[in-house]
């Protein structure tokens, strides 16, 4: 059945390349203002002039489409959350008034249906901003909103017979999460004592139903919440966190594939856990990687990209020690046939007013020692010449020597002299 706004987005199509001139709505084909004054507007993974659509047109074609969608499925599809040229989700201003959007016109035509209600309220709780009132004083509505709704299932004697294997103590855990999330970013003391309370509730609940991401995910924000009421700094392991990290990652890149900004974050924070457990090489092939994949599908200045680049830029930073100043500074290059190395530094906490006094220096190889988890290469080896060209971690320091973790399969750690082992700026 063709949806009655249904317009092949070809038909908008011009010569301008970033589509700052002659787009016009896919739906419409208006290339100016809607009756009430907005602009067009375009904020997804479409490029050139594709994907340009008046908010209004956007939503009145995600209304028809719910409404189609939910007497075939039971459920009213993706049109309010996703580009159905791009197929990639709306993202910031766009997705903001969409999600209301789509609360609205739930609430309107679907209330009575509670899970697809809960649906969209959660939906629309992800994108709230609790340091504006209006969002605040929404959210607060909203998760009352939930809990009635949850309380009101509860007493249907059908969806208690079957809370657990209809999915309704999913939802129920879920909404829990989502209260306490918004409760723990509101940040008062008050308020962090409820996220504890609904937290607590999620794990008890996800732990039932067997789902280990999201009991693990809530444990580690009771953890954040604990922390700030006790006003001390989180601890993590460092190894529990990577193997947390992995798993959410391999979870979401199962669920959604790895293309989608959600896998690209848990893929981020990987990279992230990976480069904190000195594993750099690792971490900057995945950062490199995740930012090629979202630069393809999403574009240059899609959130996922320009979130990757900005992660991947930072991890190629490489941090040095000067040990005659014995001051942490960032080597940039080498000179003198690889005598010297350039530095520049001291690197300080925040870049706010300091980089005007950074110095530049050139110093002797031996003076520059890399942090822990550096990418570096071999070099000048005889009795392991096998080493030579080899990529690895520097990890433990001690006399003058490296331990070296290789990323090479196969090849077990080694100790090498600091004056073998020079610095990879850029990996292979």
């Amino acid at each position: 059945m063709t949806h009655p706004m249904s317009v092949e987005v070809n038909m908008c199509t011009n010569n301008a390349a970033d589509g700052s001139s002659s787009s016009c709505c896919w739906l419409c084909l208006g290339d100016g203002p809607d009756a009430s004054g907005m602009p067009l507007t375009r904020n997804c993974s479409c490029r050139g002039s594709s994907g340009f659509a008046h908010l209004s047109c956007i939503i009145r074609y995600a209304e028809i489409d719910g409404r189609n969608s939910f007497q075939s499925t039971g459920n009213i599809g993706a049109a309010f959350q996703e580009c159905p040229n791009c197929k990639q989700e709306f993202q910031n201003d766009l997705r903001y008034h969409l999600e209301r959007a789509r609360v609205s016109f739930i609430e309107k035509e679907f209330s009575n249906d509670h899970m697809v209600h809960l649906r969209a309220l959660i939906h629309r709780m992800r994108v709230l901003d609790v340091k504006s009132d209006v969002d605040k004083a929404e959210g607060d509505q909203i998760c009352f909103k939930m809990i009635s709704i949850i309380d009101e299932m509860k007493g249907h004697p059908s969806m208690q017979r079957d809370w657990k294997s209809g999915g309704f103590m999913k939802m129920e855990a879920v909404v829990l999460y989502v209260v306490g999330l918004f409760h723990m970013n509101i940040g008062s003391e008050e308020n962090l004592r409820e996220a504890l309370d609904y937290f607590r509730r999620a794990v008890d609940l996800f732990t039932l139903l067997g789902d280990e991401i999201n009991m693990m995910t809530a444990k580690k924000n009771i953890s954040k919440v604990e922390a700030k009421l006790h006003g001390v700094e989180v601890y993590y392991d460092e190894g529990s966190n990577l193997k947390f990290s992995q798993k959410q990652y391999n979870y979401w890149f199962e669920k959604l594939g790895e293309h989608h900004p959600i896998t690209i974050r848990r893929g981020e924070l990987y990279a992230h856990a990976l480069y904190c457990s000195n594993q750099g090489v690792a971490a900057e092939r995945l950062l490199t990687k995740l930012a090629a994949i979202s630069r393809q599908v999403h574009g240059p200045t899609h959130n996922s990209t320009l979130s990757a680049a900005s992660a991947l830029k930072d991890i190629k930073e490489r941090r040095v020690f000067i040990d005659s100043r014995k001051e942490w500074f960032h080597a940039l290059r080498y000179e003198n046939d690889g005598l010297s190395c350039v530095v520049k530094g001291p690197v300080v906490e925040s870049a706010h007013g300091y980089e005007d006094h950074m110095l530049t220096l050139s110093l002797p190889i031996a003076d520059v020692l890399p942090a822990p988890g550096t990418p570096v290469v071999c070099h000048g080896l005889s009795e392991r010449a096998h080493l030579n060209g080899k990529i690895g971690d520097t990890q433990g320091f001690n006399g003058g020597q490296f331990e070296v973790h290789f990323e090479e399969a196969g090849l077990e750690p080694a100790i090498i002299k600091h004056e073998n082992l020079r610095i990879v700026f850029e990996l292979p």
